[in-house]
């Protein structure tokens, strides 16, 4: 299957190259394996802000599982560009290919000077990943489509900017749940051959609707939710197409996702 890659990582490796001649920093180092505390570290909300007018410098660990999400075989993940930065901040990727292959160690570092205005800007990686699933055979799948199942690889970040001297508190990215410390959502069983039980402990008032996501983005099931305590909820998925989907809860509060398999 890595054969299949030879072509574009030869290719992403030449624009990588070029790419560096414009990065004011050393290439990320990627840290021994064994070093790694997670599949991407730092977590999200985790990496430094960026002073407004001083030089920046900082970098992302990236560890690619052979497996996730407990039925998923991963080939290869490519990224080809990452976008939303602050004008000034440009980001540089090790392997310069932006090819990681499964049970391989990767970084991508971020650095520059920026005169934006302070804020959070949203990073949009962009690329897709070779996967295996007993369901489904090998496909390839975008970032987007990757993203829908549980812990898979793929970065989420943004970048703080904030005015010289002020605080660098953490700043949750648009569209990440903020409601998970609140809350226990569980479903089981999962994977089913078509009933799924969802269960929900809020500790606050919640309004907005439970929907289900198929891997091409359709929503196939929506039901409204209004609750400010246990939550129970019965979905019926035995006239779709065996595979996997997306459970999201979004509510005024924050979003929150799990993948479901159906068999």
């Amino acid at each position: 299957m890595r054969k299949l890659f030879l072509t574009t990582a030869i290719l992403f490796a030449s624009l990588g190259f070029v790419f560096s001649q414009t990065f004011s920093n050393p290439p990320c180092i990627i840290a021994p394996a064994n070093t790694d505390t997670g599949l991407i570290t730092p977590y999200y909300d985790s990496l430094l802000c960026v002073d407004k007018g001083l030089p920046y410098s900082s970098s992302v660990q990236l560890f690619m599982p052979a497996t996730f999400n407990g039925v998923v075989t991963l080939d290869s993940l490519v990224i080809t560009s990452i976008t939303g930065m602050p004008a000034g901040i440009t980001y540089e990727q090790n392997p310069a290919s932006g090819v990681y292959y499964a049970d391989s160690n990767g970084c991508i570092a971020f650095a520059g000077t920026t005169t934006a205005d302070s804020g959070a800007y949203p990073l949009t990686f962009t690329g897709y990943a070779v996967v295996t699933t007993q369901n489904s055979g090998t496909q390839t799948l975008s970032l987007s489509q990757l993203q829908q199942f549980q812990d898979s690889p793929v970065p989420y970040y943004q970048l703080n900017v904030i005015n010289p001297g002020d605080s660098c508190f953490p700043v949750y990215p648009t569209g990440v749940s903020n409601i998970i410390a609140a809350t226990e959502l569980s479903i089981y069983p999962n994977p089913s051959t078509g009933t799924f039980n969802v269960e929900l402990n809020a500790d606050k008032v919640l309004n907005g609707a439970l929907s289900v996501y198929d891997l091409a983005g359709r929503r196939v099931y929506t039901q409204e939710l209004s609750t400010s305590g246990f939550y129970k909820a019965v979905i019926n998925l035995s006239d779709y197409s065996k595979g996997f989907y997306t459970l999201q809860i979004k509510t005024t509060v924050g979003v929150v996702s799990k993948s479901i398999v159906l068999q």
